[in-house]
């Protein structure tokens, strides 16, 4: 019969001076109010990108603390803008302060949330977030920054520098990862560390789930408008699946080992993507890591509906294996180690938040740059050699100034990815195409 060993004692583990793995407190361990820290009278935040995520980390934000206040907003489109306003201003009363001469609109509205803010959240797609946060760190403002940090390499290299001078300023740069953030894991990766599975010997991640929507073309829009519409269906603006969802699970694989593979290879294509609706992005992707080790993370990772779903990992040991449901089984599949804890009420996201504006409010800088940026490029190389067909170092990648993105951000802007006469994009071929 299977004996399960449950570790529900996340008290225990805090008792036992434990630091969380994450680099913060373990914070469920204490009630919301312990947040509202005394100091500054006033912690002015900006939001740069009012779609569902740059909304969400706003929300925790201003949960985080009574004395923050949502100062700016700053977004491309006025629909999305005052849709987040509605909602926070709803939700948080005199929290939020915006008034229409801080509601900014357009390319540019970065620039004017970081002049009006102490704290920039950048919440915008992925390809606009080295160039904000250089901005950012530039004019002294801590940043929280969503995954993934950039969708090509010179994009890693504007990332890195901004963050050398972050260090310097004593600026806390935190990255949008929040899994590190999951009691669970931290005590899994206790666990590791003690040797319960013995070496590690490979591991899978899945990321299998259904297809983004599609919002349709309307006449009056320029090829720049549609295409940020329907950003996850375009590599320029999403960085490809693996950069865009699938980097939670590879960063905790990364995190588990404590290093950055350094070969990627693999392969990927269309089969229910089709026509100019879905852009130029691959539907299905497999990619295989090196580290420098020598062992294996196999990744796996769809965009396909009605097909079978599951988001997780299989951590593979000389003495045992485990998985994304907080469970460690010997190596004859006995349930050895398991973390369950009702009593949780504060998830990894609302975690990291928290500790990034905590991090503000007691002057503590923390940064968490470099592991955002190395698991990133773990993503942008899987991708390069699945688009490739080619076997893709980190070494040679690093040397490469290939840029993906338009020349300018501009609505008329010439679009690296524009429809051909039948209006289809064209499709990266593997054997074919360029990615150094």
């Amino acid at each position: 019969m299977e004996k399960e060993i449950t570790d529900n004692g996340r008290r225990n583990f805090v008792k036992s001076g434990a630091s969380a793995l994450a680099g913060g407190a373990l914070l469920s361990s204490f009630p919301m109010s312990a947040f509202h820290i005394s100091g500054k009278r006033e912690l002015r935040i900006g939001l740069v990108g009012c779609g569902n995520r740059g909304k969400g980390a706003a929300h925790e934000a201003l949960k985080t603390s009574g004395m923050v206040k949502l100062v700016a907003l700053g977004d491309v489109f006025e629909d999305r803008l005052n849709s987040a306003y509605e909602n926070l201003k709803n939700t948080y009363g005199d929290q939020v302060e915006v008034p229409d001469s801080r509601k900014f609109m357009g390319f540019d509205a970065y620039q004017k949330v970081i002049a009006n803010c102490d704290v920039v959240l950048l919440a915008t797609p992925p390809p606009f977030r080295p160039l904000h946060l250089e901005a950012a760190v530039k004019a002294d403002k801590h940043v929280f920054i969503e995954k993934p940090l950039f969708v090509d390499i010179p994009g890693y290299h504007k990332v890195m520098d901004a963050n050398e001078l972050a260090k310097q300023r004593d600026l806390s740069l935190v990255v949008g990862l929040q899994s590190r953030y999951e009691t669970g894991y931290q005590l899994m990766k206790e666990k590791f560390e003690e040797g319960i599975i013995g070496d590690i010997t490979s591991l899978n991640v899945y990321y299998n789930v259904g297809a983004p929507k599609i919002y349709p073309r309307t006449p009056d829009q320029t090829e720049m408008q549609y295409q940020m519409r329907n950003w996850r269906y375009f590599t320029w603006l999403w960085g490809g699946q693996l950069a865009g969802q699938t980097i939670h699970p590879i960063d905790l694989m990364n995190w588990f080992m404590n290093d950055y593979p350094i070969v990627a290879k693999g392969l990927g294509g269309r089969q229910t993507f089709n026509g100019p609706d879905q852009g130029n992005t691959y539907d299905h992707h497999y990619a295989e890591f090196d580290y420098p080790n020598k062992i294996k993370l196999h990744v796996q990772s769809t965009n396909m509906n009605n097909t079978w779903n599951r988001v997780g990992f299989h951590v593979q040991g000389s003495k045992g294996y485990a998985d994304e449901k907080f469970r460690i089984y010997d190596a004859k599949g006995e349930l050895i180690w398991a973390h369950r804890d009702k009593d949780e009420m504060i998830g990894p996201s609302q975690k990291c938040q928290s500790d990034f504006i905590n991090s503000v409010i007691n002057n503590k800088p923390l940064n968490q740059l470099d592991y955002g940026a190395k698991s990133t490029l773990t993503t942008i190389i899987g991708r390069m050699a699945i688009h490739s067909g080619k076997i893709i170092t980190v070494e040679e990648a690093l040397k490469s100034n290939r840029s993906i993105l338009p020349k300018e951000f501009s609505w008329d802007a010439d679009m690296p990815s524009a429809p051909g006469p039948d209006g289809n994009y064209s499709i990266p071929i593997p054997g074919k195409v360029k990615v150094l």
